[in-house]
């Protein structure tokens, strides 16, 4: 992880009531991560970059706006990105002079190593190149952003720095654009070229339902990445990958179950969920394996569905039924964008 829904008919009837009677579930949240598109049951808030990791190394620079922490989001496409909406215009600004004055007290070191500003088009955007690599700033819409790749040629990182930027747009809450591309949190790179490397993992929390998490992404397979099959990679996050507790129990005599995300095939599991403190919660994963091989764009996709009851922030937790068919709708909303 450190490479840095929709409800249906089909529900338990007791939480069809609850949908029927409770207009927290009234809108549906259209979403798009990576180059795929789901839909959430609810509207919901997304784990951001926070404020202080602009500054310096943070641990759990991800979280949600009530500081929970989203350990397994990534944004990751041609390099890695931060995102955040708690940074004013005017912290941005002194972000960018901050930077300004780094580079500048850099230019005495020798042409290979000597940091050089790279020409960008307007005024919400700043952007460089050193040695391994580039990166820039960039303001869209209330939302500060930077973005690093790294290489040991300068000019092929440069390249892929303003290339990001020059087609880094902003994207509202519940906007999913209809151009090729790949969406991260508030934002949209528009590109219909190959991706050189791509993991979008992004973190929902539903607003009516605290303590239900929605984690979804998407991986484009390397050729040199361990080759598991849908099994395998479930298997490995139950019990290894997430750590997402001291001991996972799956339900059913035969745990795995085929479930399709965008018509493919791959392996589903619902699980309850012990956790450090013995507290008991709940899990539904989806795992899809990608193919390096293959002619188009095959990536790896997960979709993980997690009951946190200690985030509910005194709403009543839903159940392993209910958390089950939540995972569910959202696995069959997931399509390629």
């Amino acid at each position: 992880m450190s490479k840095g829904s929709q409800f249906g008919v089909f529900v338990v009837p007791a939480l069809a009531v609850a949908l029927l009677s409770s207009p927290a579930y009234a809108a549906q949240q259209e979403e798009c991560v990576g180059r795929y598109r789901l839909t959430l049951p609810d509207e919901a808030d997304v784990a951001l970059t926070i404020a202080k990791a602009f500054s310096g190394p943070q641990e759990s620079n991800i979280r949600f706006p009530d500081g929970l922490i989203a350990p397994l989001s990534s944004f990751i496409y041609n390099g890695t990105f931060y995102i955040s909406d708690s940074i004013s215009r005017d912290g941005y600004d002194a972000l960018v002079n901050t930077m300004k004055d780094r580079l500048a007290r850099e230019q005495d070191k020798s042409p290979d190593e000597r940091p050089v500003v790279l020409p960008v088009e307007g005024a919400g955007s700043y952007a460089w190149t050193g040695r391994g690599g580039a990166a820039f700033y960039a303001f869209k819409d209330g939302k500060t952003v930077s973005f690093v790749t790294r290489s040991d040629d300068r000019q092929a990182a440069s390249n892929t720095a303003l290339q990001v930027l020059t087609h880094l747009k902003p994207r509202a809450a519940g906007e999913v654009p209809t151009e090729p591309g790949v969406c991260l949190p508030g934002v949209f790179v528009k590109t219909s070229q190959e991706d050189k490397t791509r993991i979008v993992g992004v973190s929902y929390r539903l607003k009516s339902h605290p303590d239900v998490m929605i984690f979804f992404r998407d991986t484009k397979v390397q050729k040199y990445a361990p080759r598991l099959t849908s099994r395998q990679e479930n298997e490995f996050v139950w019990t290894s990958a997430f750590g997402v507790g001291k001991a996972v129990k799956l339900h059913g005599v035969f745990p795995w179950r085929t479930v399709k995300l965008d018509g493919r095939e791959g392996v589903g599991s619902l699980a309850t969920i012990t956790r450090r403190d013995d507290a008991i919660d709940y899990g539904y994963l989806v795992t899809v394996q990608g193919d390096a091989d293959a002619v188009v764009d095959t990536p790896d996709l997960l979709l993980y569905v997690v009951r946190n009851a200690a985030a509910s922030q005194g709403k009543t937790p839903v159940t392993a039924d209910e958390l089950e068919k939540i995972g569910e709708e959202v696995a069959a909303s997931i399509k390629r964008r």
